[in-house]
């Protein structure tokens, strides 16, 4: 009571404190807004022309299509331009009243003309058709009203977006191409061009012709190369160039042997165990599930089969980084095709009630046909559950083994001709009837079973070349300190050109370490020169232990405009090394005699007889564009300077041109280039749209 009372004599005081921490709350959230991209928002995760991108929406739309299948930033780098160019394509179909009405709707999602991602959605993987079974089980759900998961209801309402967005972005590229026009003029003029035609010989020198040791390349050579090619290599946005050290976690010679010695005693056990299918399952293994011929198995275990028996074990042997056995479970001579019918009676999830009305159905229906009071084909029409064989007596043809499930497969394989078989699938039950085995040749067939082991370091071996490696790091304080320590094992790479929301680079793959290295390097305080603090480490996904440990250090920073050499330099290197070369090439060649250049460089001279202009091919297949486009240019007799193609260095005498014609109106030649201009446009429209368009990408700042 004495300490409430006190609070109530200084009241004022509370409340002064209450609008401190008040006070505090707003300026935290203002700059935690801040920090996010000012955009005023914690959840707006973009803006496309002033169209918000809620961070919310994109998580559910996300979890609603991919749940936790693909690679995680490869979908939210796919769903990223699904929301902004569904943002734009709304704003321009708004502004020209196009859009998706019902009775369309309706057609993409339920009626003969379905949608593409629809048919993907809805397509049965082992059939490959669209299963309409389903598809009208949802349409009747949604008609009635009887939608009860909302999972599902939220995942289709996002894929009829996906299908209203893909319809809206058709009929736009279909308006903008249908107003693409190519006037006579052009057309006459262009069918004249490519209708051109030259004979000509030629010398080429290839590249390769020059080794790399005999070149030096310069930075002043790829800026220069930068320069010619500004277009390509402009960034639009801030960039920022990675140096790191990579080091390979392999496993030990101890863990080799560890694994060799729990491998040899895996085999003693393999060949006395009496149950293989338990023993391949406790150990990790496979079995075949069906017989092979002896050349559909890898060499080591092809070449030691003939000599084994059913029940033989061999290895362990090495092979692709790991240790490996097999038994041959047994082996016979099996038919290489099959003719069958069945009649079906279907179980779902094996409730044991229809399992026992089916078993009892079967059993009737076989004492049926046995007594020849019906026959295969009538009792399969009247009562197979299979709608596929029923309507034709219950006839599968013919087919291979393998093709079937393995019950199924085995019941037709191991049968004899004429002969009735009960057999349970996954499906129901099956009476399967034998038509008739067909034996090409007499081929023996084995089945297998397999255990194999990787060679993968231990936890140990991975704890110790980790503690070498902070050891190490905590040593490297500047890029030069990370080249000494490197060049005592492992490899130092460079990436250049990342943006903020990359989550790749180099040959390491897409994970969550290489999205916290990209992070890291466009934290603010993080400054050029600087090392990370951070030990990053690549796991195996496979095997789920460490594959390599990572030092990272930010080499520099590019602002936006022209690429620096150092961004783009391992990317431009084979056409800048392909340029220097091509120099000296022609710094090697004199004169034009083309035998002579052919003997300097110990090549051939090629002829080519009514090239076209408008081919930018060789008859060798070589795209050269250029090479064909100066020697138009040059006259009949003439012979070319030396020209730096794709390929390697040119030298062409023209021995005749023949000026092209055109017919009048060129139309052949208008519709082609009206055709071209048009899948030009469609094919580019969406870029087109985003480049004009104000988008601002906050997607950093979430993950």
């Amino acid at each position: 009571m004495a300490l409430i009372g006190t609070i109530r004599k200084n009241m004022w005081m509370v409340i002064i404190l209450l609008a401190v921490a008040l006070a505090g709350f707003i300026i935290m959230d203002m700059t935690s807004a801040s920090s996010r991209g000012s955009f005023g928002s914690r959840t707006t995760i973009g803006e496309v022309n002033g169209n918000k991108i809620d961070y919310m929406d994109f998580q559910r739309t996300e979890e609603a299509l991919y749940g936790n299948s693909g690679d995680v930033y490869n979908r939210r780098a796919s769903l990223w331009n699904y929301f902004v160019e569904n943002s734009l394509l709304n704003e321009i179909a708004d502004a020209n009243g196009l859009a998706v009405g019902g009775d369309e709707l309706h057609e993409l999602e339920f009626g003969s003309n379905l949608s593409p991602l629809i048919q993907s959605f809805f397509r049965d993987p082992q059939t490959g058709q669209v299963d309409r079974n389903q598809l009208n089980e949802v349409k009747t759900a949604i008609e009635d009203g009887t939608v009860t998961n909302p999972e599902f209801a939220y995942r289709f309402n996002e894929l009829r977006k996906q299908v209203i967005k893909t319809q809206k972005e058709a009929k736009l590229n279909n308006l903008v191409a249908k107003s693409m026009y190519t006037p006579t003029w052009y057309a006459e003029t262009m069918e004249k061009l490519n209708n051109e035609k030259a004979s000509f010989e030629y010398v080429k020198i290839p590249f390769e012709s020059v080794a790399d040791s005999d070149i030096s390349l310069t930075d002043e050579d790829y800026a220069a190369y930068i320069k010619d090619n500004a277009a390509k290599y402009t960034n639009k946005e801030e960039v920022r160039n990675l140096i790191y050290w990579v080091k390979n976690v392999a496993p030990s010679h101890e863990d080799s042997t560890a694994i060799l010695e729990k491998m040899v005693q895996a085999a003693e056990s393999f060949k006395t165990a009496v149950n293989d299918s338990l023993f391949v399952a406790g150990n990790n293994g496979v079995m075949d599930p069906f017989y092979n011929k002896a050349d559909m198995f890898p060499e080591t275990i092809k070449e030691n089969l003939a000599s084994m028996s059913s029940g033989d074990v061999y290895g362990p042997y090495l092979e692709n980084g790991s240790y490996n056995i097999f038994k041959l479970i047994s082996k016979r001579i099996e038919a290489d095709s099959a003719k069958a019918s069945h009649i079906l009676r279907t179980v779902s999830n094996d409730n044991p009630m229809e399992l026992i009305a089916a078993n009892a159905y079967i059993d009737s229906i076989k004492t049926a046909i046995q007594s020849g009071s019906v026959s295969f084909a009538d009792a399969a029409t009247a009562g197979s559950q299979d709608p596929g064989s029923a309507s034709n007596g219950g006839e599968l043809g013919t087919f291979t083994p393998g093709t079937m499930v393995p019950e199924f497969n085995d019941a037709v394989f191991t049968g004899k001709d004429g002969g009735l078989y009960v057999v349970k699938t996954q499906f129901g039950v099956h009476l399967i009837k034998v038509e008739k085995l067909i034996y090409k040749n007499s081929d023996m067939k084995y089945k297998l079973a397999y255990i194999s082991e990787p060679i993968i370091p231990s936890e140990a071996t991975q704890q110790r070349i980790e503690d070498e490696m902070l050891e190490k790091l905590d040593g490297i304080k500047t890029i030069d300190d990370l080249n000494k320590v490197a060049a005592s094992g492992g490899k130092v790479e460079y990436s250049g050109g990342l943006k903020a929301n990359d989550f790749t680079f180099g040959d390491l793959g897409s994970s969550q370490t290489t999205r916290d290295m990209v992070k890291w390097a466009f934290e603010k305080d993080t400054k050029v020169g600087q090392v990370s603090p951070t030990l990053y480490t690549i796991n195996d996904e496979t095997h789920y232990v460490a594959k390599e440990q990572i030092v990272i250090a930010l080499k520099s920073i590019d602002k936006p405009g022209l690429a620096s050499v150092e961004a783009v330099k391992n990317l431009i290197e084979p056409a800048v090394k392909n340029l220097k070369k091509g120099e000296k090439i022609k710094s090697r060649i004199s004169g034009s005699d083309l035998s002579n250049i052919a003997q300097s460089f110990d090549t051939l001279i090629e002829t080519v007889n009514d090239q076209t202009f408008g081919s930018p091919s060789l008859p060798d297949g070589s795209q050269e564009p250029v090479v064909i486009g100066k020697i138009f240019a040059a006259s009949s007799g003439a012979t070319t300077a030396p020209i730096v193609g794709n390929s390697g260095v040119y030298v062409a005498k023209i021995t005749n041109k023949t000026a092209g014609e055109s017919e009048p109106g060129g139309f052949s030649q208008k519709m082609q280039l009206t055709q071209n201009s048009r899948m030009q446009a469609m094919f580019g429209f969406m870029s087109t749209l985003r480049k004009s368009a104000k988008i601002s990408d906050n997607r950093n700042t979430f993950y």
